[in-house]
């Protein structure tokens, strides 16, 4: 399969398909008939072309890569106008070329006065400088102990260069040669990639339907291996949803003469795998849940206890409903002409919903592009930033509220009575009532306050010692502080919103001053316009992502949400190059 796949690869590489074109391109339908048929083309031919020529190219390049390499080392030295193989010692002298730090160079000159060493600079760069020097081999440890004090560095040419020299060629000569091979190479190259390309036009398709046919050919073999078997009988169990259970009897309708079916509930001790069931308007922010992980035994899905939320988020953080309008409309045109599947779709879906809970909100809190519509707005995060922080907070507070409620209900379906009233209970009646307190000094939400922190200094501690009992529940008190501190986390909502604002003026203001250019201005208002936005609209947005999802995975799952579940695999078709069809 892993050849398969990355023969595929290898193919997809010359594909003559515009951007627009990879997006909406549908993929190559697969049904049961043709996936027999599929089986019987002889795909091992194909793949061995495919990988020969893969393995030719990739030598061709890395021949190519060495003799770049090569080229470049011979480069200091292609004014050098003695032949390459001249350059060897005789009978009197030895010849070394070399390096040497720039620093030293006037060192090494007073080497050749002093010591009748033959010194001629080859090429002179930025920090280096290569030499030939020429010396007498009867004072050769004299020399090279002179030599290694002005760190020259030896060079010699590789078996490369002294196989590809003629005795009169110089390393110009060489340098020309090695370009022609390289040259050579690049045209090989480009015959395999046409042949490549001709390979891909012919039978990349068929071994995408190869390969998703032998895909759910082994998932089937690995399924089978679950099967208890005998010589005339075999016994399957697993999961299936509730909602499956009339469509699966009618499947085995007709084997009805020969097949025995029992369903029974998960026992106490099994922990069933999870499937997230949210009607169509939440489905979407499953992706989220999905994010931080599945429900665990007990737990209840918070898919659509964060969505109302998360949209509000999104909006409040983007708060621009000119670049909600554009995300929208090319998430329903994606959805449109794409048709994508599965979490694809699921993701597009939720994006478009975002995108309208910036054209609302954002209308509410921010502008149009930069451009505020006074008409529309109820808060001015600019002029007015201190209501916009009170209305972060206040939601925050809400939802915090709303997840400690949401454990109070969790702990009751546990049947856990008295932590689900009096502690839970407890931080549903201290929260607002202290709150209220602060606000009105009304004595009634002060009793109120104290009634709820008794019920949670009294049984927040499970110890039946009366006196670590107390003094347990009194340390639980302590957790208002961590209630504030996620409370203030909301703050960055108006963080955020306040960032997308700004900005976007900003860029507005630089189209303004781009307009004062003479004859061109408005094309370079029009450029900076159209990249300053869409740069906003991609950070802003990616922000806006993470922050609203970090409120829910840190401030309100944390209130009453249990992740560990394993998620629910059917046995099914699995598809990856291909869409599936029944006929």
């Amino acid at each position: 399969m892993f050849q398969l796949s990355h023969v595929i690869d290898f193919l997809s590489k010359w594909e003559q398909k515009r951007l627009a074109e990879k997006i909406l391109l549908e993929k190559p339908k697969l049904s049961i008939s043709q996936r027999k048929e599929t089986l019987k083309f002889d795909y091992v031919s194909v793949l061995e072309k495919a990988e020969s020529l893969e393995k030719t190219k990739k030598d061709i390049l890395n021949r190519n890569q060495y003799l770049i390499r090569e080229k470049s080392i011979l480069k200091p030295f292609e004014s050098l106008d003695i032949p390459i193989l001249l350059l060897k010692p005789t009978e009197l002298t030895e010849m070394m070329l070399g390096s040497v730090p720039l620093s030293r160079l006037e060192k090494l000159r007073d080497i050749q006065e002093k010591q009748e060493l033959w010194l001629s600079v080859i090429h002179q760069g930025k920090r280096e400088v290569q030499v030939l020097v020429i010396y007498l081999k009867e004072r050769k440890e004299e020399f090279e102990e002179s030599l290694r004090e002005v760190s020259l560095n030896p060079f010699y040419f590789s078996e490369t260069v002294l196989e590809k020299a003629k005795n009169s060629d110089c390393v110009t000569d060489v340098i020309k040669k090695l370009g022609q091979e390289i040259k050579k190479g690049e045209e090989k190259a480009a015959e395999i990639d046409k042949q490549a390309e001709e390979l891909s036009l012919k039978y990349k398709e068929k071994l995408m339907l190869v390969y998703d046919s032998l895909l759910n050919e082994r998932n089937k073999n690995k399924f089978s291996s679950f099967m208890g078997e005998t010589k005339n009988a075999f016994f399957l169990e697993g999961w299936i949803q509730e909602k499956e259970i009339g469509n699966l009897k009618q499947k085995l309708e007709t084997y009805s003469e020969s097949v025995e079916y029992f369903f029974r509930l998960p026992l106490p001790d099994e922990e069933p795998p999870v499937v997230l069931d949210n009607p169509p308007a939440g489905k979407p922010f499953e992706i989220v849940t999905k994010l931080y992980g599945l429900p665990g035994k007990g737990s209840l899905d918070p898919t659509l206890y964060l969505a109302p939320f998360f949209f509000v988020f999104l909006g409040l953080t983007v708060s621009e409903a000119g670049y909600g309008l554009v995300v929208t409309i090319l998430s329903l045109l994606y959805l449109r002409f794409a048709k994508p599947k599965g979490g694809l779709r699921l993701f597009m879906k939720l994006l478009a919903i975002v995108g309208m809970a910036n054209i609302f909100l954002g209308s509410m809190v921010g502008g149009w592009f930069g451009f505020p519509v006074p008409a529309l707005m109820v808060i001015d995060p600019l002029n007015d930033p201190l209501s916009f922080l009170i209305l972060s907070l206040v939601l925050g507070f809400i939802q915090v509220w709303f997840g400690t409620l949401l454990r109070m209900i969790t702990d009751i379906k546990q049947k856990k009575y008295l932590k689900a009233i009096f502690v839970q209970g407890g931080w549903l009646v201290l929260l607002p009532s202290l709150v209220l307190y602060l606000l009105t000094k009304v004595p009634v939400w002060g009793y109120l306050s104290i009634g709820g922190a008794l019920g949670i200094v009294f049984f927040a501690s499970p110890n039946r010692n009366p006196l670590l009992r107390f003094f347990g529940g009194l340390y639980g008190l302590y957790d208002i502080s961590r209630y504030l501190s996620d409370v203030l986390s909301y703050s960055r909502l108006l963080a955020l919103g306040l960032a997308t604002t700004v900005i976007a003026m900003v860029v507005n203001t630089l189209c303004e001053s781009a307009l004062g250019v003479p004859w061109i201005g408005w094309l370079f208002a029009a450029v900076i316009f159209v990249i300053g936005h869409l740069f906003n609209l991609g950070i802003s947005f990616l922000g806006g992502f993470v922050h609203s999802m970090r409120l829910q995975f840190v401030e309100f799952f944390s209130k009453f949400f249990d992740s560990g579940g394993q998620p629910f695999k059917p046995f099914e078709l699995e598809n990856e190059y291909t869409e599936f069809i029944e006929t």
